[in-house]
């Protein structure tokens, strides 16, 4: 119990209540300021990845762009560009397994199964580690649940899955959170 507790210990359960609540409140607000720095990292690398894919690559409905994005940036500084080409990897198998899958079965529960087995097997088979073997299943999942069979092209989601790991450490290189964890300069 806090000090403030023990204090109130005598005033009742509301007093009791109300100081509970504000240790709470401002676990979370700490908390939440710990990640606000990668959380604007991630709607920001997730915007530009969008808006890349839309209106440069002129991409009608670029869903893997902002994924990849914010994918990327959950992984560590060093590990960031490895961690890219990794799930760029996964992204290829995953959305080339779903495209051959789909177009040639359809879509359902039991080819969606499929999809997922083929593509979580490729990965494995390549020696791809979690984040390719998990990357690939969501991709192949996306593809067999989003798109109609024969309806874009797998390579532009996967152009898609380049920009948005592209974005994701151009914008952590342009917005370090290091630099906002500087002490102001006097």
């Amino acid at each position: 119990m806090t000090a403030e507790c023990r204090t109130l210990e005598g005033q009742g359960t509301e007093a009791r209540d109300a100081v509970a609540l504000g240790e709470h409140v401002t676990l979370r607000l700490r908390r939440w300021r710990s990640a606000a720095v990668p959380i604007l990292q991630a709607a920001l690398a997730a915007g530009l990845a969008w808006l890349i894919a839309v209106d440069i690559v002129d991409h009608r409905a670029p869903f893997f762009a902002p994924v990849a994005a914010v994918v990327c940036l959950g992984m560590t500084l060093g590990q960031r560009l490895r961690r890219m080409i990794q799930l760029i990897i996964g992204v290829g198998l995953g959305v080339g397994a779903g495209d051959l899958l789909i177009s040639a079965i359809g879509t359902g529960p039991w080819q969606i199964a499929l999809v997922v087995a083929l593509a979580m097997s490729v990965a494995v088979l390549v020696d791809g580690g979690a984040v390719i073997t998990g990357q690939a299943a969501v991709s192949a999942i996306l593809v067999a649940t989003l798109c109609l069979p024969g309806a874009t092209s797998g390579i532009d989601r996967l152009v898609d899955g380049v920009i948005g790991g592209a974005t994701g450490l151009l914008v952590v290189g342009l917005l370090p959170r290091s630099a906002f964890l500087r002490p102001p300069s006097s």
